[in-house]
């Protein structure tokens, strides 16, 4: 009647995934680094080209939608999706992701903005309950996306498969109330695959659209509409939000095709080289050449370009370094494998390596984690690299000390060996043409200008949400607050291995004084702010720099620096330019869970420019004008006006008072009566729960040698019940019978299966 069509989305971060009906990558695309390196070129114009060209990919493809970015904050370096998000920042994250969303939409295809919200680990991440107070759900958790949805206005938002104090996320009045309502969000919100407990409750809570569709909820809905449960005003508003979405895709349909695959591949290529991290160089690089040097490490060759899950594309012609000096020199460079990816010891390996380094001057030595370590799907056990690797290092070490070492990774790892390396370059997943992008860095062709988008801390127990991150199967309690990342090294003086925005340059600069345009802001009012930087050497090099406020004093708790804004320019060698940075009023706002909203508290605050969040360039005083009043809670809740050393485990009582009410008590999961929500792993104990696992593993898996046996396990078991009718050829009435059949009413279940069941019942 409308002469609308279908709409085709397709999963996105890193490149186009297309797959098959059996979930299969079917087609080659363009792999892009990781939004864990792009995050670190802090170049806002990059990130709206990669996003531009990923559109162009789209189109050519005749995708209409993109499932891509997400904007989680990467809460703990041990979350197994770290790799897709930016950064520990909300801001630095708010602003590339609308870059990027700008991006994909500028060639009439949406994007879809993700995962809405506190989803920051994959362990039990479908039924497990985020335990966060207010400040840090709207300081941190949610400002990327409201950043994102306000400036550039994605097609779609998904919600997360994870409850937020006690509703899920498809189901939170967050949907309705700030997304739709504060916020003013226009486009359609979508659920994660298999992400609604209650599909009625997410239609009236703020759901747009349900995924996968399960047709026969049609008909609940249906009743649920005639009976007045599902809200007339909702169903009207959901209907015209996909209808828009739908008359965008079509309006956008005969837009011309106008991409190029070497294009793109350029692209992906610059990329990588504009946001990898020189995290040290005690003056051995770049390199003048290659004939003093060796090669080791089997990731050198087995580049981890991408991670794993349902961001992962099909490459056509992914680059290794070693594939890319062999494309530079034509000749073969000295290389030994050095160690197994399986992580299993290899004497002849290690020997082969050890007799290769004594006969070089330098050593470039490749480590990182195997695929898998990281991935959607599971959080990571350890910061550790693989023993295999380490004890690899210290054997090189023993005849050889000129050591650069290659981090291959998707989020930090400790670093035993970081005082006897000569350089460290990271390059975490740098895409399919990161091989060559590596060997740009090593030799000088491109000066390294990228920062750390998160802190690398030195041990997994300097962590502040250590001790009790990603915490049970049915909840996580964010006893941090807003102390995540560098809030909470800088506001404990806990040292780390390197800093957020750390990352060296083969240029040198000079820097000027910070000037302000005004010395006083008010309400409502922006001021500028701006400093001349001098590249000293002969080197050309991109330059990003930070612009953080750090409050004086005060009687709310606040961090004791953080970001505001940040800028990256090109520098020709002797030149010099001015950078130029915005502070808007709503900068020195926090958020205040009486009067439910954002206040700034009146006083004095020290503008400074950073290069990492610990290195003062410059500063400048401002006075803020406000006539709100706030009395401190010091008393109430000491360890946040005062944050400790030793993390945030034992302060569940500064965390009540925080939140304004005791940490809710759940049932033992695994205790009957047993729900939809209820996982696999809660009903192994019963005949039909170790049945389900068992036939699920023999589907998914070629038996318990598979490499993957234990990754699908512990999935099989931390996947709800209710999300049993996703896979192919399961009926919605065989999930309750197994529902029944875990209670032990087996009768129920039996006449139930052939008459039909009563929805609800549980």
């Amino acid at each position: 009647r409308l002469g609308l069509s279908s709409l085709r989305m397709k999963d996105g971060p890193l490149g186009l995934r297309n797959i098959d009906d059996d979930n299969k990558l079917s087609k080659e695309s363009i792999c892009y680094p990781a939004p864990c390196l792009t995050a670190c070129s802090f170049d806002k114009d990059l990130l709206f080209r990669i996003g531009a060209m990923l559109g162009k990919e789209c189109k050519h493809n005749q995708v209409d939608m993109l499932l891509s970015p997400g904007v989680n904050i990467k809460r703990n370096p041990l979350c197994g999706r770290n790799f897709e998000y930016f950064s520990e920042d909300p801001f630095l994250t708010g602003k590339l992701a609308s870059s990027f969303i700008k991006g994909i939409q500028s060639e009439g295809v949406g994007s879809c903005l993700k995962h809405f919200a506190c989803n920051s680990q994959e362990y039990y991440r479908m039924v497990n309950d985020s335990i966060v107070d207010d400040r840090a759900l709207f300081e941190l958790y949610l400002k990327p996306f409201e950043i994102a949805v306000k400036e550039s206005s994605p097609w779609a938002v998904m919600s997360s498969y994870n409850k937020i104090n006690g509703e899920y996320a498809c189901e939170s009045t967050l949907l309705s109330s700030v997304l739709k309502g504060d916020w003013g969000y226009k486009g359609v919100v979508i659920s994660d695959w298999g992400g609604t407990s209650d599909y009625v409750l997410s239609h009236n809570k703020g759901l747009d659209v349900e995924m996968p569709c399960f047709l026969n909820r049609n008909k609940e809905l249906s009743k649920a509409y005639k009976k007045g449960i599902l809200k007339k005003e909702v169903v009207e508003d959901s209907s015209n939000r996909i209808i828009s979405l739908l008359q965008k895709a079509k309006e956008n349909k005969n837009r011309i095709d106008d991409f190029s695959i070497e294009e793109a591949r350029n692209l992906a290529l610059e990329a990588a080289t504009k946001s990898m991290v020189l995290l040290k160089n005690e003056g051995v690089l770049p390199l003048k050449s290659l004939s003093s040097c060796c090669l080791i490490g089997e990731l050198a060759r087995s580049l981890r370009y991408q991670g794993g899950g349902s961001s992962k594309v099909l490459s056509a012609k992914p680059v290794s370094f070693l594939d890319a000096l062999l494309n530079y020199s034509k000749k073969k460079i000295p290389f030994a494998a050095g160690y197994n990816l399986n992580k299993k010891s290899d004497s002849d390996l290690t020997l082969e390596a050890i007799d290769l380094a004594a006969k070089y001057k330098n050593v470039i030595l490749f480590l990182g984690l195997p695929r898998q370590e990281e991935s959607e799907g599971f959080d990571r056990a350890n910061l550790q690299l693989p023993e295999n690797q380490l004890r690899l290092f210290d054997s090189i070490y023993s005849v050889n000390q000129n050591i650069i070492v290659v981090l291959n990774c998707g989020s930090p790892v400790e670093l035993p060996f970081k005082e006897k390396t000569k350089a460290i370059l990271l390059s975490y997943l740098p895409g399919e043409k990161g091989g060559e992008a590596i060997r740009k860095v090593l030799l000088g062709e491109v000066s390294p200008s990228g920062r750390l988008a998160e802190s690398w801390p030195i041990h997994l127990i300097d962590v502040p949400s250590f001790g009790f991150y990603p915490g049970t199967e049915t909840q996580s309690i964010y006893r941090e607050s807003i102390y995540v990342g560098y809030r909470y090294y800088l506001s404990a003086k806990k040292d780390v291995n390197f800093p957020f925005g750390h990352g060296l340059s083969y240029a040198k600069f000079k820097y000027g004084k910070l000037s302000l345009s005004k010395k006083t802001i008010d309400k409502n009012e922006k001021i500028s702010a701006t400093i001349e930087v001098s590249n000293i050497s002969k080197i050309d090099s991109e330059l990003s720099i930070c612009l953080y406020v750090s409050p004086i004093k005060g009687n709310v708790f606040k961090p004791l620096r953080y970001l505001a804004d940040f800028s990256k320019l090109s520098l020709k060698g002797k030149e010099t330019k001015t950078f130029s940075f915005e502070i808007s009023y709503d900068c020195f706002s926090f958020y205040d869970k009486d009067k439910k909203k954002f206040l700034v508290e009146g006083g004095d605050y020290l503008i400074q420019v950073c290069t990492s969040c610990i290195d003062i360039k410059s500063e400048a005083e401002i006075n803020v004008k406000s006539n709100e009043q706030f009395a401190s809670k010091l008393t109430s809740i000491p360890v946040y006006y005062l944050p400790r050393k030793e993390g945030f485990l034992q302060y569940d009582n500064d965390f009540e008072n925080l939140l304004g009410h005791t940490i809710p008590w759940v049932k033992d999961p695994k205790s009957k009566p047993y729900t939809l929500n209820s996982t696999l792993g809660d009903i192994e104990g019963t005949f039909i729960g170790k049945k389900m696992l068992k036939i699920g593993l023999k589907t998914l898996t070629k038996g318990e040698k598979d490499p993957n046996y234990s990754i699908m396990e512990n999935t099989l078991k931390q996947t709800p019940i209710r999300n049993i009718v996703i896979e192919k050829g399961v009926k919605e009435k065989t999930v309750y019978l197994v529902l029944y059949f875990a209670n032990g009413q087996y009768l129920k279940g039996i006449l139930g299966y052939l008459f039909g069941y009563k929805k609800n019942a549980y």
